[in-house]
């Protein structure tokens, strides 16, 4: 049962003031759907930036909405959408409202970045999220599936990690499945399966993988990642024909040599895809220990984008993929409640409790101190710079 209700004009009433909970994508893109319907919200609602101004707004915290529970309050966020649900619940919010509608609106789009056109064009990425959120079922909003570490480029800044990988693997195919179906079996619904690297199409056996998946009911959607450097087997693009599957094409220019050849046939096969054009990447530093301070790894951690990405790579799930690509390659050595092992047969019920603990729990990870974080405030570096 749908738990939100989408904001229109037709709700702007009895004078409430407007709140846009969530300083980032989605917050901008809810506002640029007030500005087209001359609404103009009193402030945005973001714990990692309270006490700043965004997009000419002031951030008030979240522990400040007690004070607002007569007036309408917008999720705009889909990473943290369902935590942002159960905290308007808890202080006693009657109607609770999406932006789904906002999202949809026409309007002069020359004013958005490619990121919140990116977002805009995929609102059913959003749609997805709020039509199948459920507070009694744990609902994993996404999950990246680690399917290789080689890849056909060699950026010198992957946020992934994977320009460190000296001899670069392609995972055991049946392993990755049997371990993912476990997870499956402990979660209820993952709203979006993303399979990445390295780079997917170097897997000459993707099509099995995804054919492991893509018919399970409690997956509601399933994104390809690629550099746009292969155009993949006429046996993997047949697979790709699902009307469940889309294909992210990243276009990092010149290194992504194939992209016009591989957007040819991913149309001429009715493929669903869409080109995303990267000019510039945070700069998440190098390998090297920061020596932080708790306190300075707890600060990263709330600021960080990467913070609720989560990973699953060689039967393990973890919520940051440097997290997970810095054990492997022996940078350091995870704390056990950082990830959930599923390389074992275990209780359902007990890899669960591990889950949930995962998601509410962790305040920061032993990765932080191996990374400058992803933030608004982060350094912008050149996307997919080569190492020669």
């Amino acid at each position: 049962m749908r738990v939100t209700k989408s904001f229109t004009k037709a709700d702007c009433k009895d004078n409430k003031k407007i709140l846009i909970y969530g300083a980032g994508r989605y917050g901008e893109l809810a506002l640029h759907g007030l500005k087209a319907i001359n609404v103009k919200p009193v402030a945005f609602v973001d714990e990692r930036l309270t006490g700043e101004d965004y997009c000419g707004y002031p951030v008030i915290s979240p522990l400040e909405l007690e004070n607002y529970v007569n007036d309408i309050v917008l999720i705009a966020s889909y990473n943290y959408f369902f935590e942002m649900v159960s905290n308007l619940q808890a202080i006693g919010y009657d109607e609770i409202y999406d932006i789904l509608e906002l999202i949809k609106m026409n309007y002069d789009e020359s004013v958005l970045s490619e990121y919140l056109l990116d977002e805009k064009h995929n609102w059913h990425k959003y749609a997805n999220v709020v039509e199948n959120i459920d507070t009694n079922k744990l609902v994993i909003n996404h999950c990246e599936l680690v399917v290789t570490e080689c890849c056909s480029l060699k950026c010198r800044d992957c946020a992934n990690m994977m320009q460190y990988y000296k001899t670069p693997a392609n995972l055991d195919t049946d392993e990755m499945i049997t371990s993912f179906n476990r997870f499956m079996d402990s979660i209820d619904v993952l709203l979006e399966l993303r399979i990445l690297g390295g780079e997917p199409f170097v897997k000459n056996d993707l099509d099995q993988i995804i054919n492991a998946f893509v018919d399970n009911e409690k997956i509601k959607r399933v994104t390809i990642y690629t550099n746009s450097t292969i155009v993949p087997s006429d046996r993997i693009i047949s697979v790709l024909k699902n009307s469940k599957i889309s294909i992210h094409m990243s276009n990092y220019g010149k290194p992504s040599r194939n992209i016009e050849k591989l957007a040819s046939v991913l149309k001429e096969n009715g493929v669903s895809h869409y080109i995303h054009n990267y000019e510039k990447w945070y700069d998440l530093g190098d390998t090297e220990c920061r020596n932080f301070s708790v306190k300075d790894m707890k600060l990263i951690y709330k600021s960080c984008m990467m913070a609720k990405c989560y990973t699953f790579y060689r039967g393990k799930l973890f919520i940051c993929p440097r997290s997970a690509h810095g054990e492997q390659l022996g940078i350091f050595k995870n704390a056990r409640w950082e990830f959930v092992d599923f390389t074992q047969e275990s209780k359902t019920e007990d890899k669960k409790k591990e889950i949930n603990y995962l998601l509410d729990n962790i305040q920061f990870l032993t990765a932080c101190n191996y990374c400058n974080g992803s933030s608004s405030k982060s350094r912008e570096i050149e996307a997919a710079v080569q190492v020669r």
